[in-house]
């Protein structure tokens, strides 16, 4: 059995589902801070897959798990801030959880505080996620900012969202002094919105896909309309700026995504291939093949052969669970 896959997007629905304490002061979808090692679960433990609305930032002082972040896996321990953003496929396992931290929150939540340069701070550049190892000292230093945060967060104080604000915002820029690339392919503050806004609704079309709010994968004329661009002005500022075209990042996604359920659920073929508005299977398989090298069906055999009779705990059974998890 593999993790439940949901198409929950909202902090307070996930943790119903998993039957974990929605608490009292968790009132807002703008924001929330949950101390996951005081939430009663039994390690170890899988959570189902989410795709959520928010950015989430985890601080793990000390523990040991594993971020299924699309298609891409990070590995957790002690000392690690791991940050995805929204409308990507989520899910973690855990075999030890002794101080952890979970900030959910939304971009306008910070906007207020920081108009200009909230893009730049969120950014991830092309991965689905960022994880980093921060020395004693540091990760000492995000557990207090954390802890400052929850003590805003369940106050009653008239003022808790702009200070909760201001320390998220601390919080990210001490993350972001921890990435190793610099951004240089953007050519103006223009085009860099255009390619975070381009690359935002790239994530929701997929995510409207999969709920079946839509019917169709965005491509450029979808995707220039959407920006109020002409589709040849588009074309030239995402290549010049990222050094791909707008097909390349829409086929990557695509197939981040199409991996992500051939490795993690069991959705037939045609399911997926329905999900992603293929006409045919044969043009199914043919896409993923010709930019992958590797048919569907082998890389979901490939991966179920390598499962092995690990267990862990998910919603009270026993499930088998991927070795590296």
């Amino acid at each position: 059995m593999k993790p439940e896959l949901t198409t929950l997007k909202k902090l307070r629905d996930m943790l119903a589902f998993m039957n974990l304490p929605v608490y009292s002061y968790l009132d807002s979808d703008d924001f929330a801070i949950l101390k996951v090692h005081d939430m009663g679960l039994e390690m170890p433990y899988i959570t189902p897959t989410f795709r959520p609305d928010h950015y989430t930032l985890v601080v793990v002082k000390e523990g040991e798990g594993t971020f299924v972040s699309g298609n891409e896996v990070f590995k957790v321990s002690s000392g690690h801030v791991f940050m995805k953003r929204p409308d990507i496929y989520i899910s973690s396992g855990w075999t030890e959880m002794k101080t952890v931290y979970n900030i959910s929150f939304r971009k306008d939540f910070i906007a207020n505080c920081l108009p200009l340069g909230i893009e730049e701070l969120l950014d991830m550049d092309k991965s689905n996620g960022i994880n980093y190892l921060l020395n004693d000292e540091e990760i000492n230093h995000m557990e207090k900012l954390c802890l400052e945060l929850y003590s805003q967060a369940t106050s009653m104080a008239p003022i808790k969202d702009e200070m909760m604000s201001n320390i998220l915002i601390y919080m990210l820029l001490l993350i972001q002094n921890h990435q190793n690339e610099i951004k240089t392919a953007v050519l103006n503050e223009k085009n860099a919105a255009i390619v975070t806004s381009f690359r935002s609704n790239m994530d929701k079309n997929f995510t409207m896909l999969i709920s079946g709010e839509c019917s169709s994968v965005f491509r450029v004329k979808e995707h220039a309309e959407l920006l109020s661009i002409s589709e040849n002005s588009l074309s030239k500022i995402i290549s010049r700026s990222s050094g791909k075209t707008i097909n390349q990042w829409i086929n990557e996604k695509l197939i981040d995504e199409i991996t992500y359920l051939l490795k993690n659920t069991d959705k037939s073929m045609t399911e997926i291939a329905q999900l992603y508005a293929f006409s045919e299977l044969k043009q199914f398989y043919s896409f993923f093949k010709k930019h992958t090298q590797k048919s569907a069906i082998l890389v979901r055999n490939d991966f179920n052969s390598s499962l092995s009779e690990y267990d862990h705990i998910y919603k009270g059974n026993v499930v088998p669970i991927r070795p590296n998890w």
